[in-house]
């Protein structure tokens, strides 16, 4: 268990989050939850803008957003966050 109660998945690391970034889903665009879906898939960046027909650059860009939107710092922690709001 974490120390927020929530289950640990081993290897996944958390990054304190701020109360607001609680809610962070609703503020991701509909792309943006697709990306972190795949993120948590365990895709590569060069996968995800290949099966969503977007460069490189732009998935890294969303990525940044989703990051920030999120509270997060690492894929990891998105993955998880993923997870646990059942985006998978």
């Amino acid at each position: 268990m974490g120390s927020d109660g929530t289950p640990s998945l081993p290897g996944v690391d958390v990054v304190e989050t701020d109360p607001s970034a609680l809610a962070g889903l609703e503020h991701l665009t509909p792309r943006q939850i697709e990306v972190l879906r795949l993120v948590a898939r365990g895709m590569t960046n060069n996968e995800i803008a290949e099966a969503l027909f977007l460069s490189r650059r732009t998935v890294h860009a969303h990525l940044r957003s989703i990051f920030h939107k999120l509270g997060v710092g690492h894929r990891s922690a998105a993955t998880r966050y993923a997870i646990q709001h059942g985006l998978l």
